[in-house]
């Protein structure tokens, strides 16, 4: 598979800003917030933790997720369905290997889940979402996908579903995964419920897991990386059904595990612990730092729309989805066809970097980017702190936005003259 297009992108914008060019990062998915200082505190009292630790994860952590997770969906968990892992990412890559089956994925979808089937052996048959139903799961459209992957020979078992969603940044309805989970009952199929956003919902807490209707297959997947900012710590979890269901998966996880990366490292794990111990300071940290991803994703939505760019309404995550179709004739004469061709033009002739739809599985003609809101203003530990200052001390959304955003404010202003120039 290729390298990861979000980490790619990642490290060419730190190349161009080493070699002194000002460009715009809304390119790559980090909460940029300052790591928690009882987390700080916590992890540098474990740094002397450094004994080998067990591969599913220390049985408090273990216990202490199932719990959280238990008050935060409503649902009874126990220490023994939880895993651990070096982020969600090797957790959803050693529950692909461990099933046997094949991938279906809507377009779009994450760019890791594509590069994970290559990296297993397994095909993907991709669906697409209805656009004119705010991106949602189309159940007649995943199942001509899925009978025609049955005809062609596949063994589709897998459906990977992430809500909120990236890179669209909404949030799936209860309507839409009571249909899904009905429709994946039927056909016996594994759900991979990618839920790492599930803590960054705009509206108060408004997440679903599709396990409240589909236990006996769901597998949930979540982590640090999002909602407390700690991408690089590299924690992951995941939640599997109860009962015999899970004994097999749970012997191949820890061969997986103890093949490669043995354990998740002990501060880290000793750390966790108080990351989900519901520590009220912890959560209100949470929820201010999703409320400030909220108004920075909504202001730039808001001001995108009346530019004339049409997206799903952003309700979680940090992310922004526009289409630049129905200028497709107008940037043919620029010389752009594909979003490949458009993400490229932003960055060499407005310094503003984004993904293409296309790393996403999107059709490349679709001409969608995703924006990336968590960067700007945020790019250095001192300019988060400024932020999360100023947020303490303004509440009105709009005047915080536009006192202390400078850079937001930049990489709007050059898109109304990118659009200017498309109209000309």
């Amino acid at each position: 598979p290729k390298a990861s297009p979000t980490l790619v992108i990642n490290e060419k914008v730190n190349a161009m800003w080493a070699a002194g060019q000002d460009i715009l990062h809304l390119g790559f998915g980090e909460s940029r917030f300052p790591v928690h200082s009882a987390l700080a505190c916590t992890f540098q009292e474990n740094s002397m933790q450094r004994s080998y630790l067990p591969s599913l994860g220390i049985p408090e952590l273990r216990e202490t997720i199932a719990n959280y997770y238990s008050d935060k969906l409503g649902l009874t968990f126990d220490g023994s369905q939880v895993i651990v892992g070096v982020g969600s990412k090797s957790l959803l890559y050693a529950m692909i290997q461990s099933i046997d089956g094949d991938l279906l994925l809507s377009k779009p979808s994450w760019v890791s889940y594509s590069s994970m089937a290559t990296l297993t052996g397994r095909s993907v048959h991709r669906f697409e979402l209805d656009v004119n139903q705010d991106y949602q799961i189309n159940i007649q459209t995943l199942d001509s996908v899925y009978q025609e992957a049955i005809e062609s020979g596949r063994n589709p078992k897998i459906l990977i579903l992430n809500s909120p969603s990236n890179p669209l940044g909404n949030i799936s309805s209860k309507e839409e995964l009571k249909s899904v989970a009905q429709w994946a009952k039927e056909k016996d199929i594994y759900i991979l419920s990618d839920e790492i956003y599930s803590l960054v919902t705009h509206d108060g807490f408004t997440h679903h897991t599709i396990a409240e209707y589909y236990p006996e297959k769901t597998i949930i997947f979540g982590g640090l990386s999002k909602h407390l900012s700690l991408g690089g710590w590299r924690f992951g979890m995941a939640i599997l059904p109860k009962g015999d269901e899970s004994i097999s998966l749970v012997q191949s996880f820890q061969s997986i595990a103890g093949s490669i990366w043995s354990c998740v490292p002990g501060p880290i794990q000793h750390t966790a612990i108080l990351a989900y111990s519901g520590n009220r300071d912890i959560d209100d940290y949470i929820k201010t730092c999703t409320k400030i991803h909220g108004i920075r994703t909504h202001y730039v939505h808001g001001k995108l729309s009346t530019m004339g760019l049409t997206s799903p309404k952003p309700t979680g995550a940090f992310y922004i989805y526009p289409s630049f179709k129905k200028w497709s004739t107008k940037l043919e004469k620029m010389g752009i066809t594909t979003c490949e061709e458009l993400s490229t033009y932003l960055l060499d002739h407005y310094s503003i970097a984004t993904l293409p739809g296309s790393a996403f599985g999107d059709d490349t003609n679709n001409l969608c980017l995703r924006l990336s809101t968590s960067f700007l203003d945020m790019e250095t530990d001192d300019q988060a702190q400024r932020i999360l200052d100023a947020y303490s001390e303004e509440n009105d959304p709009k005047l915080f936005m536009e006192i202390h955003h400078p850079r937001t404010s930049l990489f709007l202003e050059k898109m109304r003259k990118f659009i200017a120039e498309i109209n000309e």
